[in-house]
């Protein structure tokens, strides 16, 4: 449980970075980049299911009360939390790593990572937008700014994975 540190130290600053650099960034008024998930993809197999939850939910209130919309944020990232052990059984084989490995592009390779990533960051997007835009957009709209959002983010989490790799392939 020693990585829990680490992901407590990392939360604020990932925080920081979504309220006062991502979120003022919106490509065609579509897409907003919403790379806090890392923290929950990352968590290492053997991560206490309350954990998980519990962290989800101190991330997302956090960036509720920095965005003044409180609840959605942490709704979903509980959401996510609570789907992510049981997406990680069914998506990730068996023996592939260690309970204690974190899951990352290093340990899980291009293709596992990818759809363990985007499978978790489309489930967000989509319980994210949904409870954002219920009520007053076109159901085609919201689609493609859940998609294009979902592609941002993963490209954005692909490329701190692979400067992450290249990192730790150093020490």
């Amino acid at each position: 449980m020693k990585h829990i540190y680490k992901y407590l130290f990392l939360a604020p600053v990932f925080i920081l970075i979504q309220v006062l650099l991502l979120n003022n960034i919106y490509f065609l008024n579509y897409i907003n980049p919403l790379v806090y998930i890392i923290l929950i993809i990352t968590l290492p197999k053997e991560t206490e299911k309350w954990f998980i939850l519990i962290f989800g939910f101190i991330i997302g209130i956090l960036l509720d009360l920095f965005e003044g919309n409180i609840g959605l944020n942490a709704s979903s990232l509980v959401f996510i939390s609570f789907l992510k052990p049981y997406l990680q059984k069914f998506i990730i084989p068996k023996n592939s790593v260690d309970e204690k490995d974190k899951l990352n592009l290093q340990n899980l390779g291009i293709k596992t990572f990818s759809l363990f990533a985007l499978t978790i960051i489309f489930a967000h997007n989509l319980f994210l937008f949904l409870l954002e835009h219920f009520t007053n957009t076109s159901i085609l709209l919201l689609l493609v700014k859940i998609l294009l959002s979902t592609l941002v983010t993963y490209i954005i989490i692909l490329i701190l994975q692979l400067f992450t790799f290249k990192n730790n392939e150093k020490t």
